[in-house]
């Protein structure tokens, strides 16, 4: 009669079982040993799983080649991301008939490759995938076709894709879709009141992000009347019910103090419980609360190392590179750039794109290294790998700007025009700036407006700022300012930016024209169209543009509110001055408002104080 003494001892059993199965060849028990091995928490055993799914995949599990193939490519266990190996992998995994590397290997070919025949190749195989049903696939190119990314913007093809999702009750579908609705894009009007219908079909199946995007609606206003305390109520229940993330979003929610009082230490409470669940992005936050300082949390740098290096221990990649920059600036830590270089090489071998853009950056700038294009170039492919395409943007600045410009400018440029051409956001106007500047060959000024013009009417945002701020500034002796053609430029490429896009985009139009009371009129009447989270930042960038116009936004809304009784005319007088002070009375930032009421403090505190009273 066989005996079974205990549970931990039968899966030791089992485990020896598949042990020796492995061993003599079988890969559905290499496979089972490297899935047991990767829960295991001590690393050493997560290493030794990398040997078993390598014999599983050899052996020609396809499942095993699917899962190699993803872990070269994002990195884990150990193993550092090796993006020739993935598309190796992946390929084997395809001719196997896996749909999931299909998807893979289609997404890692558009990341990865900018050549036209890399970017059809990648989008066909995204398509075969998804027609076969894989969703993931279908939820991708629903992104893809929405947003213009190196194709032409296709609302019908990208509601299909997305339908592909929604029928199939995928919750990436589902949130995808309300992410687009709740703004809209150039071809999708937006819809708030369907998105939030769309968040609460996946929040009824337990979808904690679909939920706190509910939350967060209800903060600013959207679809529904603001309810503060209802969004409030609705993280705390989450974070409750073990929800780390809410934690975490309460936390931010009483340290930027935009919805409600400012309370440092109530948001230190609410990071601490996230840390206590193992949440690293609770912990970061209190490291940098604790260096930085804030009101009724003083400056403590011994304390916010602590929180640095408990994240780092739990694999945060985020405080890796915290740590890394501390150790490169060499303010708070002694300088060291060996350590810096050990913690960002770390963060890139468990999967972080952005340890691995900085890293190419860091070669590309003989600081504090000596440049190595090899370096750069190796490190740039593995962000890319890891899905971070816009690294090829700051990448190759940093060639184009540094000491590795006298051998690699051309490469610098190639790898900028085969980003713009497959319609990565931003590539254009960084390209522009660029050959405006004289670091690139230039194609003429026409020839750099036609690009950005065709890349804004593609929907990419950067593009169309960066090209209505020509028309509207000028550019040194090659541009003169055309404020007129601004104008009509930002009536044609207003449904790219979005409403609250283009309202910013007219106030700076209009502090141009002057500061005659029609003008500043029509800037306070662009205020009304800014959401509550964008006023304070738009606010006091109006402060510096025109003085003027900053005093008359405020001295309307203070009298609306009952504290300004002078004459609407922007002119900081006696009168204005008094509102103010009585608004930062009322506001609880006498401190803040005390450099001066032209100062950004004081634009800061009132901007929250008018506009949470006008909510």
């Amino acid at each position: 009669m066989v005996e079974i003494t205990s549970v931990e001892a039968l899966f030791e059993e089992v485990r020896e079982d598949l042990r020796v199965a492995a061993e003599a060849g079988d890969s559905a028990a290499s496979l089972a040993m490297a899935r047991s091995l990767f829960s295991d928490p001590d690393p050493a055993k997560q290493a030794e799983g990398i040997d078993y799914l390598v014999r599983a995949a050899e052996a020609g599990a396809r499942d095993a080649i699917e899962q190699l193939g993803e872990l070269y490519a994002e990195g884990g266990y150990g193993l550092a991301p090796d993006p020739a190996k993935a598309r190796e992998t992946y390929e084997r995994a395809v001719k196997a008939g896996s749909l999931g590397a299909l998807a893979s290997l289609g997404q890692l070919l558009l990341n990865t490759d900018f050549s036209p025949e890399g970017q059809k190749r990648g989008l066909e195989m995204l398509e075969k995938a998804a027609e076969a049903g894989q969703v993931s696939a279908a939820n991708r190119l629903a992104e893809i076709y929405l947003g213009g990314l190196g194709v032409d913007p296709d609302v019908e093809k990208a509601l299909h894709y997305y339908g592909v999702g929604l029928i199939n009750e995928s919750e990436g579908a589902i949130v995808g879709l309300g992410d687009a609705l709740r703004t809209g894009t150039r071809q999708l009007a937006a819809n708030p009141k369907v998105a939030m219908d769309l968040f609460q079909r996946a929040a009824d199946k337990g979808q904690a992000g679909a939920t706190r995007r509910i939350a967060s609606m209800y903060l600013n206003g959207e679809a529904v009347a603001q309810d503060v305390v209802r969004a409030e109520q609705m993280l705390t229940e989450l974070a409750e019910a073990g929800d780390a993330q809410s934690f975490v979003e309460l936390g931010d929610l009483y340290r930027d103090g935009i919805f409600v009082a400012t309370d440092v230490p109530k948001a230190v409470g609410f990071y601490e419980r996230a840390s206590a669940l193992n949440f690293n992005a609770g912990t970061t936050r209190l490291a940098g609360l604790y260096l930085a300082g804030a009101e009724g949390v003083p400056i403590n740098v011994k304390r916010s190392l602590e929180y640095y290096n408990e994240a780092v221990e739990g694999g945060s990649t985020g405080a890796m590179r915290s740590l890394a920059d501390l150790y490169l600036e060499g303010r708070i830590l002694s300088p060291d750039p060996q350590q810096a270089i050990d913690l960002l090489e770390r963060a890139a071998t468990f999967g972080d794109s952005a340890s691995a853009e900085r890293l190419a950056t860091i070669y590309a700038q003989n600081d504090p290294f000596p440049a190595d294009y090899d370096k750069v170039k190796s490190y740039l492919d593995l962000a890319l790998a890891m899905g971070n395409t816009r690294a090829v943007i700051n990448v190759a600045t940093a060639i184009a700007e540094g000491p590795l410009a006298r051998s690699q400018r051309d490469a610098s440029f190639e790898l900028l025009s085969s980003a713009v051409s497959s319609g990565v956001p931003g590539a254009a106007a960084r390209l522009a700036r660029l050959q405006l500047d004289g670091l690139f060959p230039a194609q003429g000024l026409s020839g750099v407006m036609t690009m950005l013009n065709d890349s804004a009417t593609k929907g990419d945002q950067a593009s169309a700022r960066f090209l209505l701020q020509l028309y509207r500034d000028g550019y040194g002796l090659l541009l003169q300012p055309d404020l007129k053609a601004a104008e009509s430029f930002l009536a044609t490429i207003e449904p790219v930016l979005g409403p609250e896009g283009a309202a910013i985009e007219r106030i700076s139009l209009a502090v141009q024209r002057g500061d005659d009371i029609e003008t500043l009129q029509a800037i306070s009447d662009q205020f009304e169209k800014l959401s509550r989270a964008s006023v304070a930042d738009s606010l006091n960038d109006l402060r510096r543009q025109s003085a003027r116009a900053y005093v008359y936004v405020l001295q309307k809304r203070l009298q609306a509110l009952g504290l300004y009784d002078g004459t609407l005319n922007g002119t900081l007088d006696s009168v204005t001055i008094r509102a103010f002070q009585a608004a930062c009375r009322e506001a609880n930032a006498v401190q803040a408002c005390a450099p001066g009421p032209l100062t950004a403090g004081t634009a800061r505190a009132l901007a929250d104080f008018i506009w949470s009273a006008h909510s």
